[in-house]
């Protein structure tokens, strides 16, 4: 039996990619908003940079963003039966206003970010699933 659709299960401490061109490669999960366990797409967690591009300028190892999830690899389960599901986990940076910190997103979003304040990083994609 598959396992049930909850959660993504996005905790403290998780590595992911960063999917914008801010300059982020890697970004490690601090802090989970609202005292939650765990985060799904469309959350908003605090992320430390773990790993950047030396040729950046705006942002270095070790600095600490917010960011929203945009895609998860666990499989979702959308109203009509089909199943959905990216290849990483991925995350924006994203500054106090709510706006992406990067000119660019690489890779697919969620179409559930319609529903969040973050209709910015939806119209930078390429494809929204």
């Amino acid at each position: 039996l598959p396992p049930p659709m909850g959660k993504i299960g996005v905790q403290k401490e998780s590595v992911l990619n960063v999917a914008d061109n801010s300059g982020a490669k890697l970004a490690r999960i601090i802090g989970l908003l609202k005292g939650a366990r765990s985060a799904s797409v469309g959350d908003e967690v605090v992320v430390a940079v773990h790993t950047a591009d030396p040729s950046s300028r705006n942002v270095k190892k070790g600095q600490i963003y917010h960011a929203v999830i945009v895609r998860a690899k666990r499989e979702k389960e959308r109203p009509d039966g089909s199943m959905l599901n990216a290849g990483d986990t991925a995350v924006v940076l994203i500054n106090a206003s709510k706006d992406p910190i990067g000119s660019r997103i690489r890779g697919v979003v969620s179409k559930s970010l319609m529903r969040t304040p973050f209709l910015k990083i939806i119209s930078l994609a390429k494809y929204a699933l």
